[in-house]
């Protein structure tokens, strides 16, 4: 992949982390303090539930986009441990890739096409339009679906066959021993 394109999803993913970081301490700080205003003054704060939903959404769509990016998140892992086939480990990382793909270009569609009537659609205890919430889905699927072009696209133009396709899914390896996730 050329340098400045590796650059430019290098700063998406680091912006994508921070938004998880930031909606991860929004939803925390919400609950939290609804629960403190609920046994303290016995009366709860109406803002919190929305904002902990709102910041939530993006949080898990965000997260989502990461998940794909670090190969950790819809894997197909029943061909990933033959290293001597490595054109059948291409073939299906293509069809499923091309799947999900489609499956995120189709939220990302469905997504921008909902925005509208969100838009129109008030929080009452935040005052803010509920396409905030509903924008999370069209951002979140197009930025996972670059990044699994990205991931595809990896896989198929710098193959290292000697490459541990799936190194998260290892859990212990010493010697000739593997413990690999889903064993006993």
């Amino acid at each position: 992949m050329p340098r400045p394109i590796e650059r430019i999803l290098s700063a998406l993913d680091t912006i994508v982390q921070w938004l998880c970081v930031l909606a991860l301490a929004a939803v925390t700080f919400a609950v939290s303090w609804q629960v403190i205003t609920r046994y303290v003054t016995r009366d709860s704060a109406s803002w919190t539930l929305e904002v902990a939903a709102l910041a939530f959404v993006w949080l898990s769509m965000m997260a989502i986009a990461l998940g794909v990016r670090q190969g950790r998140h819809m894997v197909l892992d029943i061909w990933e441990y033959v290293p001597e086939r490595r054109w059948l480990r291409i073939t299906i990382t293509t069809v499923s890739s091309a799947l999900v793909l489609a499956t995120l270009v189709a939220l990302t569609w469905f997504g921008v096409e909902a925005l509208p009537s969100a838009m129109r659609r008030n929080m009452p205890g935040i005052d803010l339009p509920f396409g905030l919430v509903s924008l999370a889905v069209p951002v979140g699927s197009a930025i996972a679906a670059i990044f699994t072009i990205e991931a595809w696209w990896r896989l198929v133009r710098n193959p290292d066959p000697d490459a541990d396709p799936l190194p998260s899914a290892v859990l212990f390896q010493s010697g000739e021993d593997t413990m690999v996730k889903g064993e006993i």
